[in-house]
């Protein structure tokens, strides 16, 4: 894959909503919905986002990656995630004077003295900025159609004109009193200040994807391994990394040089190369695309897709890796809720459990599923099935304890699970549709369609399932199933009965709505991504898809594309007590606190340390909450935004004593 090339949005309706919380309600139950969701991260962890840069500024490890985000840590293991104020992906970071800058898509350019506030000093272009290089007077930004912004601040830009070349440039760095920038065919051009270029010979029309100074040298990394390097820009020599898949990012030091890529990672310190990759070594670097790394003063570190971020740390001379956490990538097909339990599944029979949506574990699956793909789960709410791949079975009564039919019902691959009040039906391939009124001993039905069944739903007139080819079937009695006429040949995802009206949601942005499940009607989506899960609360449907898709609507009529803060497709969703929690692919676990919680948020201990006023506080994960203080008990000022995210409902939190008054009071206020 090359991400370069494949600049996918799905995070842009969401622009109109950042910084607006929409207060829907009073509504059922007293509650306030708040739109957008704000989105957090439960798997991969500490963060699931694809990272295209990294940086280490002042001990401080910054990552800036896709849908805006922005992560910052002391240790490279405890993350936390700035507010950026876009959701635009963000592309390259680095350091001019004290400052930060980071540049992305569509113009974006967004500048931080403090790494905790972020400014947009963004340019007005639809190109996207991939890189960003600066000297000691000079910040220079390039990128789609040769274009290249400089600056003396980092703030005011202004674009370089009446260039003699339009190539696409993906980098650019700044070394020996040169910037040099490079992008397709082998693009390479230099400048003494960034706005007089030329063109130099690359000796490659391989598309070059980054450029670094290292040391003493300028490298060069591009597709199909491509590297080169060049002492002043001007002269570039051929580097035989023995890498074959596309690199995109390099740095090192004088007596070593890594290059990272796609499912690459490629270290010389001596006059050879490794591969850091190989199962030879005592402890490689996981196999995974990587898209950054940074080079700190005594490791290496190498970041990409879903966040994962992996370390480099010597042992008896050599170079092993370490990776904080284990999350699981796995992509994930279907969740639900249980009374106590959320369930996940997945690929290679994966279920993952959670009692708060936050916190994920990895339950133990027999033997016999292992290569299993799981597509659906459901059940009652003490008996609890996941389905999958050659009519893959499994049942549990307690979500931890997973056993499998010692003979499947079917060999077609099942998706559809869900329980009508007295008896079990999964739905599947070649228009299969089993009913069980015990979970173990199944029956087969007869129905109208060989089409593939993907989703089964129970609703007051009945049941029904939907599929391949916008097949919808229906029964009065899980029994005898008919054909209805859809109105569509496109696929349907899911079928949901949500505050009294069905929903079904598929393929080219597929909407239908019906009451009866005999008449349906089709609704407009504006995309035409797969939809693939519904979900309602309190007044608002919810619709998960594709590229980071999440529908919005009041009405099922008019919908808005919200987006997440991924770019992963969403498979699965569920809703259970104001909790919106989606899953996808490569595992990755969303949840947004729709319905926020009231309960106040308690200053628990407080302490003055060297200057600092040290605080822990105490309350819901997930609440946001204002810190004011006062001196006088009369007057408050409003303080910093924070919130609780640490599933255990505490948080310890420092900041600078700002006054020298001699008494202060503090209190939390929430947001909601």
């Amino acid at each position: 894959m090359n991400i370069r090339l494949a600049k996918l949005d799905g995070c842009t309706t969401a622009r109109v909503w950042v910084g607006l919380f929409v207060l829907l309600g009073p509504l059922p139950g007293l509650h306030a919905i708040i739109l957008p969701p704000i989105w957090r991260w439960s798997n991969p962890t500490p963060q699931g986002a694809d990272v295209y840069d990294m940086a280490c500024i002042g001990g401080t490890y910054v990552q800036v990656g896709e849908c805006g985000q922005i992560f910052t840590s002391d240790d490279a293991q405890t993350w936390v995630p700035p507010e950026s104020g876009t959701t635009l992906a963000l592309r390259a970071i680095t350091l001019f004077g004290g400052r930060v800058i980071i540049t992305g898509e569509s113009g974006t350019v967004l500048a931080s003295d403090n790494l905790t506030e972020f400014y947009s000093a963004g340019v007005n272009t639809t190109n996207w900025l991939e890189g960003v290089a600066a000297s000691s007077n000079t910040v220079v930004a390039v990128g789609d159609n040769a274009a290249i912004y400089v600056s003396t601040n980092g703030v005011s830009w202004q674009p370089v004109t009446g260039l003699s070349f339009s190539d696409w440039l993906s980098g650019v760095a700044y070394g020996t009193n040169t910037f040099v920038a490079v992008g397709e065919d082998g693009f390479i051009a230099t400048s003494p200040d960034g706005t007089i270029w030329t063109k130099r010979t690359s000796g490659t029309t391989t598309y070059l994807n980054g450029v670094a100074w290292v040391s003493n040298q300028f490298v060069a990394v591009g597709e199909g391994g491509t590297a080169f390097t060049s002492p002043n820009g001007t002269r570039w020599q051929a580097v035989a990394t023995g890498a074959t898949n596309s690199l995109y990012a390099t740095c090192g030091t004088t007596n070593s040089l890594l290059v990272a890529g796609n499912y690459e990672l490629r270290l010389r310190e001596t006059a050879s190369w490794s591969n850091e990759l190989s199962g030879s070594l005592l402890s490689p670097a996981p196999y995974w695309p990587y898209y950054a790394n940074v080079w700190d003063g005594v490791g290496y570190f190498a970041a990409g897709s879903t966040g994962l971020t992996t370390e480099s740390y010597e042992t008896n001379g050599t170079t092993q890796w370490y990776t904080e956490t284990n999350s699981i990538r796995i992509w994930l097909w279907q969740v639900t809720r249980t009374p106590n339990t959320y369930i996940a599944v997945g690929d290679l029979g994966t279920i993952l459990t959670s009692p708060d949506g936050i916190d994920w574990d990895l339950e133990l699956t027999p033997e016999s599923a292992t290569n299993s793909v799981l597509l659906g789960v459901g059940g009652s709410t003490n008996f609890f099935l996941a389905v999958g791949s050659q009519g893959t079975v499994l049942w549990a009564t307690n979500t931890f304890l997973w056993n499998a039919l010692p003979s499947p019902p079917t060999t077609n691959d099942l998706q559809g699970v869900c329980f009508d009040g007295s008896r079990f039906i999964l739905c599947g391939g070649n228009g299969t549709i089993l009913t069980s009124v015990n979970g173990t001993n199944w029956t087969h039905r007869t129905t109208p369609t060989e089409a593939f069944l993907m989703s089964v739903e129970t609703f007051p007139e009945g049941r029904v399932a939907v599929g391949e080819g916008g097949v919808i079937l229906t029964s009065l009695n899980s029994t005898n199933w008919v054909l209805q006429t859809s109105g569509t040949t496109n696929w349907l995802s899911q079928v949901r009965y949500l505050n009294g009206q069905l929903l079904a949601v598929g393929e080219n942005g597929t909407i239908l709505v019906s009451t009866n499940g005999t008449n349906w009607a089709a609704r407009a989506s504006g995309l035409t991504n797969w939809l693939n899960a519904a979900a309602y609360v309190d007044g608002v449907w919810f619709i998960a898809g594709n590229q980071g898709t999440m529908l919005i609507s009041t009405d099922t009529t008019n919908w808005v594309n919200s987006g997440t803060i991924t770019l992963k497709s969403l498979y699965g969703l569920v809703i259970y007590q104001g909790q919106l929690v989606t899953v996808g692919s490569e595992g990755v676990i969303i949840r947004s606190q729709l319905i926020p919680a009231t309960t106040p948020v308690n200053i628990n201990g407080y302490a003055r340390v060297s200057g600092e006023d040290i605080f822990l506080f105490t309350g819901q994960p997930d609440q946001q909450f204002y810190l004011n203080s006062s001196t006088n008990l009369s007057t408050w000022s409003q303080g910093p935004l924070l919130e609780i995210l640490d599933s255990s409902g505490t948080l310890l939190y420092a900041s600078s004593v700002a006054t020298n008054a001699p008494q202060r009071f503090f209190r939390t206020s929430l947001v909601y």
